[in-house]
């Protein structure tokens, strides 16, 4: 019942951003140059000022809230509703799951979409954690609304422990996943793997690669399995079973 909740809440999230107008012109020139310090500091003014707010979006949300607050407290951050400057933004959030003969591994992807026209989605972080479970729990938010900030949170469940994570990515380059408290710093890799022990710990891999450098997902995955040195932590007797 809460995945489907779930799904309602994304659809009208995602309803929302196509309904929004378009940016206004220096926003729209922003989609060609790419933003730096005084286009985002704009930006940042602008969130600040209520008479460029989208009122009935901030409306929209707080009814969506309260129909659904304990499934958006459930997550590691609350999701309480703000007010935001109007904006054109489609994001997406995509499961999968990889398995092997001794292994499951499940994980998500985070991206943009090219334009909220286009069907391109440019992948933002891969992440994946070793469950050994391909039913364990998965549940991600992916948040458009700190436009032109992408934003997504989740909770995945291995057999022996639990993982929160939180991701922020600028549009100037600089990305950051936090997961149990540690931190990745994207820019020197967007795809992490995560290898639950069986002592409640978990090591970690970070791969400077990214599902946006193959043709098909597919390519992308066994790229990831074939690494040498994911292999040897997938053989480890210490992690989870």
């Amino acid at each position: 019942m809460q995945k489907i909740l779930i799904t309602i809440i994304f659809g009208l999230l995602f309803s929302s951003c196509q309904e929004n107008e378009k940016l206004n012109s220096l926003e729209k020139s922003t989609e060609v140059n790419k933003w730096n310090i005084e286009k985002l500091s704009i930006r940042a003014r602008q969130h600040l000022d209520s008479t460029n707010w989208d009122l009935e979006l901030l409306n929209q949300d707080i009814e969506t809230y309260n129909k659904y607050s304990e499934i958006f407290q459930s997550y590691p951050l609350n999701k309480s509703p703000f007010p935001i400057a109007e904006y054109d933004y489609a994001v997406s959030s995509i499961p999968f799951v990889i398995e092997l003969d001794y292994v499951v591994l499940k994980g998500v992807r985070i991206g943009e979409y090219e334009n909220p026209e286009s069907e391109k989605i440019i992948d933002k972080l891969t992440l994946l954690i070793l469950t050994n479970d391909k039913d364990s729990e998965e549940n991600t938010l992916v948040d458009s609304r700190n436009y032109p900030y992408l934003t997504a949170q989740g909770k995945i469940e291995a057999n022996n422990n639990d993982f929160d994570w939180v991701f922020s990515s600028s549009p100037d380059g600089f990305s950051t996943l936090i997961l149990n408290m540690k931190l990745f710093d994207l820019r020197f890799g967007e795809t992490i793997i995560i290898y639950p022990q069986k002592d409640k710990s978990f090591f970690y891999e970070q791969i400077e690669d990214s599902p946006n450098n193959y043709e098909n997902f597919e390519e992308f995955k066994k790229k990831i399995i074939s690494n040498p040195k994911v292999k040897n932590q997938l053989d480890s007797e210490k992690n989870i079973e």
